[in-house]
């Protein structure tokens, strides 16, 4: 009787990582929306983006920045991911305590879309649709997702650096993992990061943009 009882109760943690009903906003929700609504839907991301780079700026290679805007990608779309990043990028790659490097600016700007296309791509599939996965699937198919365009984008601006630096792109794709192993820490935390903070702003989105989606 007592495990009848035990089988019923709710998971905390399928609570926390269960998606809204409708898991990537349609369209024709999107458009309905006000002018403001939406500028303040894109704005917030991008805040948050920005806040959490300055944050986390002791931890090389550790940003929430690329989880957010996967999110944004997957659950607006595209082109609202991909705002989302030139804002984030813009904003935090000229107000750098590290310096500013226009060129490498200019690379990072569209390299960052690579994760607004990827959570795009990913809304189209059964991960999108409310009875597509279970929680613990969507995890790990975001964290695959976080882990594979992270390496996406360190190819593709370690290359563009070692062409600036080097006026080499092989020396470029050797110095992401060495003598320091940048490329292999971002890849590894985006991959937690995405598996475990991808689930939850999607919750949150649901929550604060459309109310009539919550569960």
């Amino acid at each position: 009787m007592l495990i009848g009882r035990m089988s019923i109760l709710p998971n905390p943690v399928d609570d926390i990582l269960e998606l809204p009903r409708t898991h990537a906003l349609s369209r024709a929700d999107y458009n309905q929306t006000s002018a403001v609504r939406r500028t303040a839907l894109i704005a917030c991301p991008a805040a948050l983006c920005i806040g959490t780079n300055y944050a986390l700026l002791a931890l090389p290679n550790v940003k929430l920045m690329d989880a957010v805007v996967f999110t944004t990608g997957f659950f607006f779309g595209v082109t609202e991911g991909t705002a989302v990043a030139a804002i984030a990028w813009l904003v935090y790659g000229t107000l750098n305590p590290l310096g500013i490097s226009v060129p490498v600016l200019l690379a990072v700007v569209p390299s960052e879309a690579i994760y607004a296309l990827a959570g795009g791509l990913l809304r189209r599939t059964t991960i999108g649709v409310p009875t597509g996965k279970t929680s613990l699937e969507r995890s790990v198919v975001f964290g695959a997702a976080g882990l594979f365009s992270t390496l996406a984008y360190d190819l593709i601006t370690n290359a563009v650096s070692g062409l600036l630096s080097y006026n080499s792109v092989w020396m470029g794709l050797l110095t992401m993992n060495f003598p320091i192993p940048l490329g292999i820490m971002h890849e590894a935390s985006n991959l937690v990061l995405f598996a475990v903070l991808t689930p939850v702003l999607l919750r949150l989105l649901g929550k604060v943009s459309f109310p009539e989606m919550r569960p």
